[in-house]
């Protein structure tokens, strides 16, 4: 068994190989501090399950499960990342991810995760699958529910997080490298799509789902 962390945590990642080398003592660990090392470990090696933090240095938002697919087929792709689930889980699962699970799961839900993918399934968590069900349309075509935060892409989702983090769009801007008047857009966008008028109608909105 041989498993592939693309993790840019020093003290993560020494967790994450305590972990496997509990639950799979006869495993080995690859290790890739940015998405171009891991791509290059996918050239050289085959690897039975790749653990990936999507905030990784380099990397490509939800591109990357292609990407990492065009180097290795059929790879079997866990997400592992401290961004809320509730708002990153359904686009990276949309983009071929076949799982996801937050850095603040228990180590048993974490073994838990692995192994579904190792036997062909997906993971998500409980509250996720809840979500992802709201969403859904009942058999009459109505609504039940559905979860706006689906509709927003992948950038809008991370200034999301990030505005409910209280950041300023000054410091967004920063953050994400892109221009104040870009971060204001995306702030529209993200209003327009929650249908609400301000941050605080937002965090309310998005407590609604969680």
């Amino acid at each position: 068994m041989k498993f592939l962390c693309i993790e840019d945590h020093p003290l993560i990642l020494l967790g994450l190989k305590l972990v496997f080398a509990e639950f799979y003592p006869c495993a080995t660990i690859g290790a890739a501090e940015t998405f171009q090392g891991a791509l290059a470990l996918l050239e050289q090696e085959r690897f039975d399950l790749a653990l990936l933090d999507i905030d990784i240095p380099g990397g490509e938002n939800v591109r990357m499960m292609k990407l990492m697919r065009e180097k290795q087929p059929g790879l079997p792709i866990l997400i592992h990342s401290a961004f809320d689930e509730k708002v990153y889980a359904l686009p990276y699962l949309q983009a071929g991810a076949d799982g996801f699970i937050s850095k603040q799961a228990s180590q048993e839900e974490f073994k838990t995760a692995i192994q579904a993918i190792l036997d062909h399934g997906r993971y998500v968590s409980y509250e996720v699958q809840q979500i992802f069900l709201s969403s859904f349309a009942d058999i009459h075509g109505r609504t039940t529910g559905g979860n706006p935060i689906v509709s927003l892409s992948p950038r809008e989702r991370r200034v999301m997080q990030l505005m409910t983090e209280g950041k300023w769009t000054k410091e967004i801007a920063a953050i994400m490298n892109l221009k104040e008047n870009t971060i204001s857009t995306y702030k529209r966008r993200i209003y327009d799509k929650m249908d609400v008028k301000d941050p605080v109608e937002l965090s309310k909105k998005i407590a609604l789902f969680r």
